[in-house]
């Protein structure tokens, strides 16, 4: 997954995601911004994943991370959409849309620019909902646009990965 235009090969962290979830029946979601659909696309590079991937939404307007995953526009208008909080009920959404065990999502400024807040580009909130709990990282990557964008697909798939094993 190094590089959109180039061939890719599954990655190390999204192999050790979906064998996980196959040796423990374990479906996952994922819904991301800034992303685009990185995770998703990591998660169905590895042979098996059928078994284990449910669906993926790319959300990235705010309106559609309301309508489909259920963001509260109160909660956006309070912390931004580039949030803790905003992660959090993502993933809280996709659990409950999908019904998958595990999900996650990505929130974040790939950039070049700067939020509108003045938030840094590279910052990325990336969430999980396993098991109905609800949890959400804040990173800061350097690079440009697609680096940050794969270095957050990477970071989400061993967070996802982290919490299934911390929780069980």
């Amino acid at each position: 997954m190094e590089r959109c235009n180039e061939i890719r090969v599954p990655s190390e962290e999204a192999v050790q995601l979906v064998e996980y979830c196959i040796q423990n029946g374990y479906k996952i979601s994922t819904a991301e911004s800034c992303t685009g659909g990185l995770i998703a696309a990591g998660i169905v590079d590895v042979p098996g994943a059928s078994n284990v991937f449910e669906e993926g939404y790319v959300t990235y307007a705010d309106r559609v991370k309301q309508k489909l995953l259920h963001v509260s526009v109160t909660t956006i208008q309070k912390y931004t959409v580039v949030s803790a909080q905003v992660a959090e009920e993502m993933a809280l959404g996709t659990a409950q849309a999908s019904g998958a065990d595990i999900s996650v999502t990505t929130t974040g400024y790939a950039g070049p620019e700067d939020g509108e807040d003045g938030t840094p580009a590279g910052t990325v909130y990336i969430g999980t909902c396993f098991r109905g709990c609800a949890e959400s990282r804040k990173y800061c990557f350097d690079g440009d646009r697609g680096q940050v964008r794969l270095q957050a697909a990477r970071e989400a798939m061993k967070f996802a990965l982290e919490r299934m094993k911390q929780i069980e």
